[in-house]
């Protein structure tokens, strides 16, 4: 049937009369309710409770101090959450969908919401009905249209009855068709009834859950803490009130309640570092898990390989039938049938879109990945021919020729296998029951060659270097597959190779004992993909798995990151958790390396924000038992909270990533602990040695100058300065700060620590703060003892991971 579709210079009037076919999006956060969810926050109830408490007993400078910290507070967590939210919505609307439609008699691909009513779309299976429309030339096409219904069974439509309506969001499981466009955007049934059709729903990831159990613990640890030091100062008839302040400020100050959002932005920003690398990550959830990835399971096609597929070799019994099949059996979707559609193109006799519009199709069966070949029947000068194009020894099965042409045939597909080639066979029907696979004549091959992408060979060794394992998985001839996986640097024994017969017949345990060795899997079916994904699991692997079509779905989902290419169908896209919008290998192995970074910088910003939490509990708590005055002031405690819990704890999740990270194997999220026994060892270090020398100095200079001003000024000053040297020792939590590689490459961090030094000698040296504050400006002198300390607990931590490596080398 000849389809000529809408002329381009129809379209821009109908858009004008119907708009774009998109749908209302909705927005998942809005900046009020993220604004409101601040003040939900137990640090504030606290610090609006301890301020009224102040401005009844007319203490109104403590008042409008913690009035400033609750504004600074809000503000900070506003913004470093709508950011993050802003990065996450931002990023899912990269992706647009596309489509094929035909105008002007020709096929072309747009986007999904530039389609006007009256356009004529080309369907296949993987895709999204992009409109609301009618079948106007197909059957037995298999749509599920649970998103509308919620019947998971797929549905049968024809253009030949009734039953031809397709909706909009509802995916094509199986089959081919053109569908003249009736309904976009909100008209059609699904924009009715305000449904999205690829709504996303972020969960929480394996280590915000466990951050917050943690910090919920924490919590409770540090109040009762609190408690003791109130009930302390008690028995030590301190001022009540005062006492009650300092140990609710105190507890507010010491509970990290900024982790989960600190943690939140890492993995946002990570997203958008994956994205400049030319990989979109879905969701929050599958970003932890890319940095754990233990097995990649590769298709070469357009990853390991460019994708840009030419037939440079063929062989035909009858020339012009098998060029009349190369067009007929084709529907322009894939790079294959594209290649297929050039090279027939290139022939002076023959012009494949007039053969194509020439011969009615009578019947169609596309290409199915399990099947491995496509039917066409058309009508050509009045009789009926069946065409099959597709994995040669399959096909030769429906052929009635000798034992003997067969093995001739069989000779030359490994002779061009054995030179990396992908290789199609054709064959044809002309009497008899055309659509039963028996009785074909053999038509020829074709030789298509799709080169190995530029750099790919590197990229597998990081990966290998990695202790990432990487296994073939691909439907292609063994011998073809053999040739290419040798040539991307792989050594190839028999027992290295399994193909899809084979596989399908192996019981899991067998697969299991033998999967370590298996480097290349060939032949094999999408159904097969999912038992290898399950025989890697069972082992304990963290598998990545590739895709791009509607039949890889069930293994894309059961992997642990789904990876489906640009390229690939509307439907794997939505199953997927990354997509390569380049189609690259390097894109999987940038990801994963990226992963990698926040995993390592959730790990330092953890260890840097609790090594700050204890170090005044330690102080306070000290100088009760001491009997001494109290070090610290409730408002200097608010003040050392705006600096230690303000940007540096998110700016050190900026850290670029180290040389060698991508030598070290790969480490399981769900066994690994972000809190290792040495990084509670140095927090319990850190926090103890800061509390105790600062204790020390408060005593010295109170009983050396007999000034309880200057002693806590002091004291005031070496908490909030100490966070800000040892800080640098965070950046690497292996190496030396001297041996740390890209020392000065994070200048957010710079910029954060230098906010914090600004907020100390504000605080210290500005009159208007000395009475709000209840300090009094410090003499240079002073500084060396309070750098000392600084100094002092930074060769600590430095100390601490050189007996941490020579203990892992031993």
């Amino acid at each position: 049937m000849i389809h000529y579709g809408l002329k381009e210079n129809e379209i821009p009037e109908l858009r004008k009369k119907f708009g774009e076919n998109s749908l209302p999006i909705k927005e998942d956060f809005s900046w009020f309710f993220i604004l409101l969810s601040q003040f939900k926050s137990p640090l504030v109830y606290i610090l609006v409770l301890v301020g009224l408490v102040s401005f009844v007993f007319k203490e109104y400078t403590d008042f409008l101090l913690i009035e400033i910290v609750i504004v600074i507070n809000v503000l900070m967590g506003f913004f470093q959450e709508y950011n993050s939210q802003k990065t996450l919505i931002a990023l899912r609307k990269i992706l647009k969908p596309k489509t094929i439609v035909i105008r002007n008699g020709e096929r072309k691909e747009i986007e999904s919401k530039k389609l006007v009513p009256g356009d004529l779309v080309v369907l296949g299976g993987g895709d999204k009905v992009p409109a609301d429309g009618q079948l106007i030339e197909g059957a037995n096409l298999l749509v599920n249209e649970a998103i509308l219904t919620g019947e998971e069974e797929a549905v049968e439509k024809s253009s030949k009855d009734d039953n031809g309506s397709l909706f909009m969001g509802t995916a094509v499981i199986w089959g081919s068709g053109v569908m003249e466009v009736q309904k976009i955007g909100s008209q059609t049934e699904i924009g009715k009834i305000g449904k999205s059709v690829t709504e996303i729903k972020e969960r929480k990831t394996p280590i915000q859950i466990n951050l917050e159990k943690f910090s919920k613990s924490l919590a409770f640890i540090i109040v009762g803490v609190c408690a003791a030091i109130f009930l302390l100062g008690l028995l030590q008839k301190e001022d009540n009130w005062e006492m009650l302040r300092t140990a609710v400020v105190l507890s507010v100050a010491a509970i990290p309640e900024g982790l989960p959002i600190a943690i939140t932005v890492i993995l946002a920003l990570g997203m958008r570092r994956i994205l400049k690398r030319n990989g979109l990550v879905k969701k929050l959830l599958s970003i932890e898990t890319l940095g754990s990835t233990s097995v990649i399971c590769v298709d070469k096609t357009a990853t390991l390989t460019e994708g840009k597929m030419q037939v440079i070799k063929a062989e035909f019994t009858d020339q012009r039938k098998a060029l009349l099949a190369l067009a007929l059996a084709n529907n322009q979707r894939t790079n294959l049938e594209i290649a297929l559609w050039n090279y027939v193109k290139e022939k002076e006799e023959f012009d494949p879109q007039e053969t194509s519009n020439l011969y009615h199709k009578v019947h169609d069966e596309p290409f199915d990945s399990e099947k491995k070949y496509a039917l066409t029947i058309n009508n050509v000068e009045g009789r009926n021919i069946a065409f099959i194009l597709g994995a040669p020894e399959i096909i030769l099965s429906f052929c009635n020729i000798s034992g003997e042409e067969k093995n001739s045939i069989f000779i030359k597909i490994d002779e061009w296998a054995n030179q990396g080639l992908r290789i199609l066979g054709i064959i044809r029907k002309e009497e008899g029951d055309l659509k039963e696979k028996n009785n074909y004549s053999w038509l020829g091959l074709v030789g298509i060659d799709d080169p190995i992408r530029e750099g790919v060979r590197e990229m597998i060794l990081k990966v290998r270097q990695a202790g990432i394992d990487l296994k073939i998985v691909t439907g292609d001839y063994r011998k073809t597959a053999e040739k290419i996986a040798k040539n991307l640097g792989f050594e190839i024994k028999p027992e290295n190779v399994l193909e899809g017969k084979e596989l399908e017949v192996i019981s899991e345990a067998e697969l299991q004992k033998r999967i370590n060795d298996i480097v290349l899997f060939t032949r094999v079916l999408p159904h097969q993909k999912l038992k290898i994904v399950k025989a890697l699991q069972e082992k304990g692997e963290i598998v990545a798995m590739t895709g791009d079509g509607i039949n890889d779905t069930l293994a894309l989902k059961k992997a642990d990151i789904g990876v489906v290419v640009g390229s690939g169908t509307e439907v794997a896209k939505e199953i997927g958790d990354l997509i390569l919008l380049d189609n690259n290998f390097k894109t999987i192995v940038a990801a994963i390396e990226e992963g990698r970074l926040i995993f390592l910088n959730i790990k330092k910003v953890v260890g840097y924000v609790l090594s700050n939490s204890f170090a005044e509990i330690i102080l306070i708590f000290g100088s009760m038992l001491l009997n001494f005055p109290t070090p610290l002031t409730v408002v200097q405690i608010l003040w050392i909270h705006l600096i230690c819990d303000g940007p540096p704890d998110i700016l050190l999740g900026f850290e670029p990533k180290e040389k060698g990270m991508m030598r070290e194997k790969p480490k399981d999220i769900k066994r690994e602990k972000i809190l290792s026994a040495s990084m509670k060892f140095t927090i319990g270090v850190v926090s103890l040695t800061t509390g105790l020398l600062t204790l020390f100095l408060f005593w010295y200079f109170r009983n050396k100058t007999g000034d309880l001003t200057l002693a806590r000024t002091v004291a005031f000053a070496t908490i909030a300065i100490v966070s800000l040297v040892y800080i640098f020792s965070f950046k690497n939590l292996d190496k030396s700060i001297i041996k740390t590689e890209n020392f000065f490459k994070n200048k957010y961090l710079f910029l954060g620590v230098i906010y914090g030094y600004l907020l100390i000698f504000a605080a210290i040296y500005l009159p208007a703060l000395n009475r709000i504050l209840g300090t009094s400006p410090l003499k240079p002198v002073y500084w060396l003892w309070i750098f000392g300390v600084a100094l002092f607990v930074t060769l600590l931590v430095e100390l601490i991971k050189i007996f941490k490596n020579k203990s892992l080398n031993k």
